[in-house]
């Protein structure tokens, strides 16, 4: 079946869901919410809980009809879900996920064709391409801390469709607990992948859970994704300027997430768009405590008045809401990327807070947070065995690193390599030398920021699995290279950056 066929079918379903149901209207600051349902109370993913120390879960790769905001859409997703489900496990268990890529070989991506306008970067792949694109995938298991070897961890795997592949991850007894979260990540097709919406998310049990006044609360997921719904297909295509793509919670527009007067609940929030910073802030009757950052739990919870999540990151924080009832927004504030008009991200309305309902005593926010500190790599006897600089450049459409470009899966120069040694640490300094922002994310082991621009970090530790780097800026940052020897990527997490070059391979050897 081709595209035509598809979209004309997406039409059909999207006239008759629109017909259908409660009636659908748009919120003034949102023109790309009009006709979607809003609202809603917030639903979650379904789950996948292991048990007795094993989790075996199948994902097929599909394009399919899914529900986007109340709405039927045609767009490549797991198991029919956007977003994915959800996977529970614990430290030591092992988790296999079979993988079937049942992805069309004759569809093309972004329901587009090749008389379509050409996105952001001209001569990107999927601008004017003249043949079928993007049905070649595997999998990456975000911020997880296990081996990059087959068939655990190895993103440099292409499973071609018709084709099935079968994961094997063993957690480490000491693994962290908290959020992650899995993505396609085959090279030049990892944008349009998780654009159109394959991702789902992760949970390690423990940690937190344990923490009173944590692991006792009511818990939501929030899953953040950016998508365009382009003729009744969802996309990541970015033909249209941002205010034109919605920003969608567990695949809802502008959810209504309900507390009574009170009520502290605990949130995990994952930025799993495939390009978009977030900088999410509620206009009143909630506070807000942060407790991790990408599954690393802080010491003691922080205070914040507004979550910062640039792509690929998540957090878990505490939202206790004030003992005054109403309806309070959760807004996305303005956010200049890059700058042309596909840059300029406006401020936009993401969510409803409804607190309502019979009022709850306030409890205390828990004063620690870990029983042992986090570790800490600029503590005194903290061997640095290397320094290096690692510079981010582009020249649309290509993006570099250390003036190299990551190329494709034909047997082309594969850029950067870095090799390092098993149980070692290192310092990096990142510097983004171009005009927009980028995002360093590294696959296995997380790092330490010490400094931003030189100036060096105080207060507790920051451990990340991802960072972002605001144009002309440094980030100086210590990685230790645990347990895991083999070939891995670090790359910048706006995936249509890295999908064009911008990464660089790590071999680490023992």
């Amino acid at each position: 079946m081709r595209i035509p066929r598809l979209l004309a079918l997406a039409a059909v379903l999207a006239l008759a869901g629109a017909l259908a149901g409660p009636a659908l209207a748009a919120d003034d600051d949102c023109p790309a919410c009009a006709g979607y349902l809003r609202h809603q109370p917030l639903t979650e993913p379904r789950t996948h809980p292991s048990m007795g120390g094993q989790l075996a879960v199948t994902l097929t790769s599909r394009l399919t009809e899914t529900t986007i905001g109340g709405r039927p859409a045609l767009s490549q997703v797991y198991n029919g879900q956007f977003p994915g489900p959800t996977l529970v496990v614990s430290p030591g268990d092992t988790m296999r996920v079979h993988l079937r890529n049942r992805l069309n070989p004759d569809y093309l991506p972004y329901g587009a064709s090749s008389e379509d306008p050409a996105p952001i970067f001209p001569g990107q792949p999927y601008a004017g391409f003249t043949q079928p694109l993007g049905n070649l995938t595997n999998l990456h298991v975000h911020g997880m801390h296990v081996s990059p070897k087959s068939p655990s961890d190895n993103v440099l795997l292409s499973i071609k469709p018709g084709e099935d592949y079968r994961y094997r991850y063993e957690i480490p007894a000491n693994h962290p607990s908290g959020l992650f979260w899995y993505h396609p990540h085959r090279h030049e097709y990892t944008d349009q992948q998780v654009g159109a919406g394959q991702a789902g998310m992760i949970i390690v049990r423990g940690g937190l859970d344990d923490v009173p006044g944590v692991g006792d609360l009511r818990e939501r997921l929030l899953v953040f994704q950016n998508i365009e719904v382009k003729d009744g297909a969802a996309t990541s295509s970015q033909y249209q300027t941002p205010e034109h793509r919605l920003i969608t919670i567990n695949g809802q527009v502008q959810p209504r997430i309900d507390l009574r007067p009170g009520e502290t609940q605990r949130w995990r929030i994952a930025n799993a768009s495939s390009e978009r910073f977030l900088s999410l802030e509620p206009m009143g009757g909630v506070e807000l405590r942060r407790l991790a950052i990408d599954g690393n739990t802080l010491d003691r919870p922080e205070r914040i008045t507004r979550i910062w999540l640039s792509p690929g990151q998540r957090v878990e924080v505490l939202v206790r809401a004030g003992a005054e009832p109403g309806s309070f927004a959760l807004v996305q504030q303005r956010f200049n990327q890059r700058p042309t008009p596909y840059g300029k991200q406006p401020r936009v309305t993401v969510a409803t807070i409804r607190v309502a309902g019979a009022a709850q005593e306030p409890q205390p926010f828990p004063r620690v947070l870990r029983e042992t500190p986090q570790r800490d790599l600029m503590a005194p006897g903290t061997e640095i065995v290397r320094t290096r600089k690692v510079v981010f450049t582009q020249a649309p459409p290509k993006f570099f690193i250390n003036n190299k470009r990551f190329m494709d899966h034909a047997g082309h120069a594969m850029g950067a390599v870095f090799d390092v040694k098993v149980g070692t640490v290192e310092e990096w300094t990142l510097e983004n030398a171009s005009p927009e922002w980028h995002n360093f994310h590294i696959h296995v082991n997380d790092f330490q920021v010490v400094a931003r621009n030189g100036e060096p970090v105080r207060g507790q530790p920051q451990w990340f699995d991802s960072i972002a780097i605001r144009p002309g800026h440094t980030v100086t940052l210590r990685l230790p290279f645990d347990d895991f020897d083999g070939t891995w990527v670090f790359h910048c997490h706006v995936l249509v950056h890295e999908d064009h070059g911008m990464m660089a391979l790590v071999q680490a050897t023992k």
